[in-house]
């Protein structure tokens, strides 16, 4: 069966049309990367839907999965209006930028839930600038950031930034719908971790590690 290839900028195209869709609204920049050995496509935001929310969307779109258990990138297969393609995208990358304003909302977040933790070390609600600069990388808390817990007021804000979003979920995107993944070339199950593109319950990509 002959499959159509899709170059990495028509399925960059496609990806824009989808998260157009899906997250009215927001401002999305979508790059495409050619280069020896492959290609990649670079989505870009400002607040609004977090990471996980928009990958749900792109990620339909990518061609190969890295199995680091035995270093090796495999390829996808999906079909497109019900005809064979190979999307040219070995991996997309989603990267939302934040705001002061959502920074502070996420510091305020923090602070309010270990209130009691910074009240008895003595520590004033972080700042905006104190992120931006990575100070807070060199804070902890006591009776929270102890023992094998190595984690940093940085990265529990980090971490309440990551999780926020603007929306409960993304719109249903027309063009993402026209996408079916079929099937992939089946060598991390024989021979590595055991990756499955498609999985007895569901019809996308499931939790490849993306490629480096």
């Amino acid at each position: 069966m002959s499959r159509e290839y899709i170059s990495c900028a028509d399925t960059a195209k496609l990806i824009r049309q989808a998260i157009k869709e899906a997250f009215p609204g927001v401002k999305f920049s979508v790059r495409s990367h050619v280069y020896s050995g492959g290609a990649s496509i670079t989505v870009e935001w400002l607040d609004g839907p977090n990471e996980q929310q928009v990958e749900t969307v792109t990620n339909r779109f990518e061609a190969s999965y890295f199995d680091g258990s035995i270093d090796f990138k495999g390829s996808i297969f999906h079909m497109l209006d019900g005809k064979p393609v190979r999307f040219g995208a070995d991996s997309i990358r989603c990267n939302r930028s934040n705001s002061d304003e959502a920074i502070e909302r996420a510091i305020s977040r923090v602070y309010r839930t270990f209130a009691e933790n910074f009240e008895r070390d003595g520590i004033a609600c972080p700042t905006v600038a104190q992120y931006r600069n990575g100070e807070l990388f060199n804070l902890q808390l006591s009776g929270l950031h102890t023992g094998s817990n190595t984690q940093t007021v940085q990265q529990d804000i980090r971490a309440a930034l990551y999780k926020s979003s603007d929306r409960l979920a993304g719109k249903t995107s027309k063009t993402a719908g026209r996408v079916f993944t079929t099937h992939d070339d089946g060598y991390s199950r024989s021979c590595g971790s055991g990756f499955a593109a498609v999985t007895v319950d569901s019809f996308h990509v499931e939790g490849a590690t993306k490629n480096a």
